[in-house]
């Protein structure tokens, strides 16, 4: 985050940083925080590499567990 926003970091950012340097090989995971304030972890793991199809809308969601919580609910209460 720090690096994305400007400030000195060791490290390349979310922006800077491709997938493929993360999953380097099969089974890899990865905790994925979505969003600084609310703090939503997410658990990544790659499963497989295929070839890109066509007829399939990305990304593409193998598994997931639970209800998905609404994102960004206005509250008047927040104001």
């Amino acid at each position: 985050m720090f690096a994305d926003i400007g400030e000195s970091s060791n490290f390349p950012g979310v922006k800077k940083t491709r997938l493929s340097k993360v999953f380097n090989e099969l089974k890899t995971k990865m905790l994925f925080l979505f969003d600084y304030g609310d703090e939503w972890y997410f658990i990544v793991q790659l499963v497989k590499i295929t070839d890109f199809d066509k007829d399939i809308k990305y990304p593409y969601i193998v598994e997931s567990s639970g209800d998905a919580p609404a994102q960004y609910v206005y509250n008047e209460d927040d104001e």
